[in-house]
């Protein structure tokens, strides 16, 4: 991977960093959980967030993340570890998966487990879960020998370890048995895939062509023998879906999205690449950084009717909004500037209406605790059971 490449989604994911901005309000001490009553919380909770800061606040290893547990009611309690950028959480089978740079803690009904990792990390990618399994990957950054490498945490309550896979991830994306990734050089792009195992097996699914001026807004998705995936073009300011047969590996391609201008396009940037599209039965529907969903028939080949989330951000700082897809609904997470009040808000993705609101209480301490140490965080990973 050319480092120039490198610079430009870095440039990218900075910038989607300083967009969740933090909001500075009054408030005492955050409300953090005690190891003994975190089994019992995450149990009846109904959603979690991921808070962190930055990789650069943590240069001197005084780096925060928060792991927030909402129950029925909207109120909060936090977990609290040291910093990750882009972390994730992760929940199977009443299992709960939290990480920070050097931890991984296994949260189950009646137990926590706490993990020093291998390694240090400080930029996550995207965490899944096979066979009572969690796998959690991690833009690592060069090696001594001056290769890249996306190291991989493997492990459950019974302990961790690290695998490397030897490449810089564009965009990545995990189904029931494999960790799929765009990869490349300077001259070009290709899909891969690498088994959900210890043991790494990198293989190419397709050539993607030069890299240009291409970059990923979504996660890597797989339904029915095929991945998809949305791509857009920084030059012509467009974005095109793609759908890959894993088996034939016929490329197909369907304009998408055009951007008025460069201001549009960042402004436009997914609040969490992750948690940014999913697709049921042929139905892709994604969410796009200004609160709107945008969807695509693949069976009829046709664009859908446009759903604007209600009292999303307007412009390029974003109030730590989030988004969950689960079930055929949309969750997000919202900041009301005005009464500086946080919601979760649950939209019917077949309907287009909003059917539930609930109010999140507490964030208030989280922010204010925060503020006193003189760093600030970002939401990263959002989840609804």
């Amino acid at each position: 991977m050319d480092r120039k490449w490198i610079f430009i989604i870095t440039t990218l994911v900075i910038f989607m960093a300083i967009g969740a901005t933090t909001i500075y309000v009054s408030g005492k001490k955050a409300d953090s959980i005690s190891t003994d009553e975190l089994p019992a919380i995450m149990s009846d909770s109904i959603a979690s967030l991921y808070f962190s800061t930055t990789a650069d606040q943590d240069m001197n290893r005084d780096g925060m993340s928060f792991v927030v547990f909402i129950d029925a009611k909207g109120d909060t309690r936090l977990w609290e570890m040291n910093g990750l950028e882009l972390g994730t959480i992760h929940e199977a089978e009443n299992t709960f998966f939290m990480e920070d740079r050097n931890h991984v803690y296994i949260v189950e009904s009646d137990d926590i487990k706490e993990f020093k990792a291998d390694t240090e990390e400080h930029t996550g990618e995207i965490t899944g879960y096979k066979d009572g399994k969690f796998y959690s990957v991690y833009n690592s950054g060069f090696t001594d020998e001056g290769t890249y490498a996306s190291n991989l945490r493997i492990g459950d309550s019974s302990g961790f370890e690290t695998a490397k896979i030897p490449h810089y991830m564009y965009m990545s994306g995990i189904g029931e048995d494999e960790i799929s990734f765009v990869a490349g050089d300077e001259e070009t792009m290709s899909l891969y895939s690498t088994p959900l195992q210890k043991d790494i097996e990198v293989k190419e699914i397709v050539a993607l062509g030069e890299i240009g001026d291409r970059l990923g807004l979504s996660p890597i998705l797989h339904e029915n023998g095929y991945y998809y995936m949305l791509i857009s073009d920084t030059q012509k300011l467009t974005s095109d879906l793609y759908r890959i047969n894993k088996e034939t590996k016929k490329i197909d391609t369907f304009p998408f999205l055009t951007y008025k201008d460069v201001d549009d396009y960042r402004v436009r940037v997914p609040y969490n690449l992750r948690n940014a599209a999913t697709i049921d039965k042929g139905i892709f529907h994604y969410v796009d950084g200004a609160g709107d969903v945008h969807g695509f028939d693949f069976t009829k080949e046709q664009t859908l009717p446009m759903l604007s989330l209600e009292g999303a951000s307007t412009g390029s700082m974003k109030m730590n909004e989030q988004t969950y897809f689960k079930d055929g609904n949309l969750y997000f997470f919202r900041y009301n500037k005005p009464t500086k009040a946080f919601a979760i808000d649950t939209y019917d993705l077949q309907s287009g209406k909003r059917i539930a609101e609930l109010p999140v209480n507490g964030l208030d301490e989280m922010f204010e605790h925060i503020s006193s140490k003189k760093k600030n965080v970002s939401s990263y990973d959002f989840l609804v059971k």
